[in-house]
Protein backbone atom coordinates (compact mmCIF):
# COMPACT_ATOMS: atom_id res chain seq x y z
CA UNK A 1 0.00 0.00 0.00
CA UNK A 2 1.18 2.90 -1.03
CA UNK A 3 1.44 5.79 1.73
CA UNK A 4 -1.49 8.38 1.73
CA UNK A 5 -1.60 11.89 3.62
CA UNK A 6 -4.31 12.38 6.11
CA UNK A 7 -5.76 14.77 3.54
CA UNK A 8 -6.15 11.96 1.19
CA UNK A 9 -7.86 9.47 3.15
CA UNK A 10 -10.73 12.30 4.73
CA UNK A 11 -11.17 13.20 0.68
CA UNK A 12 -11.79 9.91 -0.12
CA UNK A 13 -13.42 7.80 2.87
CA UNK A 14 -13.99 4.34 1.70
CA UNK A 15 -14.16 1.51 4.61
CA UNK A 16 -16.05 4.04 7.53
CA UNK A 17 -19.36 3.59 8.10
CA UNK A 18 -21.34 0.83 9.39
CA UNK A 19 -19.91 -2.35 11.19
CA UNK A 20 -23.78 -3.72 12.08
CA UNK A 21 -23.45 -7.37 11.11
CA UNK A 22 -20.02 -8.01 11.39
CA UNK A 23 -18.26 -10.90 12.35
CA UNK A 24 -16.25 -9.34 15.03
CA UNK A 25 -16.05 -6.26 16.46
CA UNK A 26 -13.38 -4.07 18.26
CA UNK A 27 -12.98 -1.17 20.00
CA UNK A 28 -10.36 1.20 21.58
CA UNK A 29 -10.71 4.49 23.66
CA UNK A 30 -8.74 6.84 25.36
CA UNK A 31 -9.22 10.87 25.86
CA UNK A 32 -12.40 11.41 24.59
CA UNK A 33 -11.43 9.67 21.12
CA UNK A 34 -13.51 6.31 20.31
CA UNK A 35 -12.64 3.74 17.12
CA UNK A 36 -14.80 0.59 16.17
CA UNK A 37 -13.28 -1.51 14.03
CA UNK A 38 -15.81 -4.51 12.33
CA UNK A 39 -14.49 -7.16 10.35
CA UNK A 40 -16.19 -10.25 8.30
CA UNK A 41 -14.70 -12.98 7.72
CA UNK A 42 -14.51 -15.64 5.72
CA UNK A 43 -14.67 -19.78 6.99
CA UNK A 44 -10.88 -19.69 6.89
CA UNK A 45 -10.75 -16.45 9.06
CA UNK A 46 -9.39 -14.78 6.50
CA UNK A 47 -10.33 -10.74 6.59
CA UNK A 48 -12.51 -10.13 3.43
CA UNK A 49 -14.29 -6.38 4.57
CA UNK A 50 -13.09 -4.20 7.36
CA UNK A 51 -15.08 -1.28 8.24
CA UNK A 52 -14.61 1.47 11.18
CA UNK A 53 -16.54 3.72 13.62
CA UNK A 54 -14.47 6.45 14.91
CA UNK A 55 -15.01 10.39 16.47
CA UNK A 56 -14.06 13.21 15.01
CA UNK A 57 -10.37 13.60 14.65
CA UNK A 58 -8.84 13.32 11.23
CA UNK A 59 -5.36 11.12 12.26
CA UNK A 60 -7.87 9.02 13.74
CA UNK A 61 -9.59 8.26 10.82
CA UNK A 62 -6.76 8.45 8.33
CA UNK A 63 -5.16 5.67 10.51
CA UNK A 64 -8.34 3.86 10.55
CA UNK A 65 -8.86 4.30 7.04
CA UNK A 66 -5.26 2.51 6.06
CA UNK A 67 -5.94 -0.56 9.10
CA UNK A 68 -9.26 -1.09 7.68
CA UNK A 69 -7.38 -1.34 3.76
CA UNK A 70 -4.89 -3.23 5.10
CA UNK A 71 -6.90 -5.34 6.76
CA UNK A 72 -8.83 -6.42 3.49
CA UNK A 73 -5.40 -7.05 1.33
CA UNK A 74 -5.17 -10.12 0.77
CA UNK A 75 -2.59 -12.85 2.38
CA UNK A 76 -1.44 -9.68 4.72
CA UNK A 77 -0.62 -9.53 7.93
CA UNK A 78 -2.62 -7.37 9.76
CA UNK A 79 -0.71 -4.03 10.80
CA UNK A 80 0.29 -3.03 13.97
CA UNK A 81 1.17 0.65 15.05
CA UNK A 82 4.15 0.90 13.51
CA UNK A 83 3.06 0.23 9.97
CA UNK A 84 0.05 2.53 10.53
CA UNK A 85 2.40 5.19 11.04
CA UNK A 86 4.17 4.35 8.06
CA UNK A 87 0.90 4.14 5.46
CA UNK A 88 0.04 7.49 7.20
CA UNK A 89 1.61 10.82 5.96
CA UNK A 90 1.35 13.93 7.71
CA UNK A 91 0.14 13.49 10.95
CA UNK A 92 1.56 15.54 13.45
CA UNK A 93 3.60 13.35 15.96
CA UNK A 94 1.41 14.64 18.71
CA UNK A 95 -1.23 12.25 17.49
CA UNK A 96 0.62 9.67 16.76
CA UNK A 97 -0.66 7.95 19.41
CA UNK A 98 -3.96 7.53 17.43
CA UNK A 99 -2.44 4.80 15.58
CA UNK A 100 -2.19 2.95 18.60
CA UNK A 101 -5.79 2.92 19.16
CA UNK A 102 -6.90 1.82 16.04
CA UNK A 103 -4.15 -1.05 16.03
CA UNK A 104 -5.78 -1.85 19.57
CA UNK A 105 -8.77 -1.67 18.28
CA UNK A 106 -8.21 -4.10 15.09
CA UNK A 107 -6.04 -6.77 17.86
CA UNK A 108 -9.51 -7.03 19.83
CA UNK A 109 -12.06 -7.56 17.07
CA UNK A 110 -9.44 -10.33 15.45
CA UNK A 111 -10.17 -12.01 19.11
CA UNK A 112 -13.03 -11.10 19.83
CA UNK A 113 -16.98 -11.64 18.67
CA UNK A 114 -19.63 -8.94 18.09
CA UNK A 115 -20.51 -8.81 21.64
CA UNK A 116 -20.27 -5.29 22.89
CA UNK A 117 -22.34 -3.21 24.62
CA UNK A 118 -25.19 -1.69 22.17
CA UNK A 119 -24.44 1.85 20.90
CA UNK A 120 -26.18 3.90 18.58
CA UNK A 121 -24.49 3.71 15.39
CA UNK A 122 -25.18 7.13 13.39
CA UNK A 123 -27.43 7.21 10.79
Amino acid sequence: MTPRTVAEHLADVRRGGRIAGADRIGEAAAGGLLVRVGLWVDGEGSVVRARYLATTCAALIAYAEAACALAEAPGAALPDAARLRRAVRGVHPIHHGRADLVALALARALQGSRQLAPTPEPT
